[in-house]
């Protein structure tokens, strides 16, 4: 039954990927040629498949400090890096604290 709950786990997290990612890609992911992180947002937000790469990347490992040491993006972007840290947060720490819960449930019965 524990790789029955990770399997539906697993198809949680991946839905919540991919409308996260879709949402990036509709409001970031595609700048203006002119703007000065056209290149980084691009690259990390282009289509729905790098998002969701990003946003696994950011869920697994959170790395913040990439997007610290981009150049005004962080400035010109507070509700990026908002939706990022909470995205972080809830991500991580909901993934990790309902895996284990599922496990430990399936154990007790």
């Amino acid at each position: 039954e524990a790789a029955q709950a990770v399997f539906w786990v697993t198809i949680l997290m991946s839905a919540v990927l991919y409308v996260c990612a879709i949402v990036m890609v509709r409001t970031v992911g595609r700048p203006h040629a002119d703007d000065e992180n056209y290149d980084f947002l691009s690259a990390r937000f282009g289509d729905v498949i790098r998002s969701m790469l990003t946003l696994f990347e950011l869920m697994s490992a959170p790395d913040f400090e990439i997007y610290q040491e981009e150049p005004g993006l962080i400035s010109r972007r507070p509700l990026l890096a908002m939706f990022l840290i909470c995205f972080i947060i809830f991500g991580s720490f909901g993934m990790i604290a309902l895996l284990t819960g599922v496990i430990s449930e399936s154990m007790f019965e």
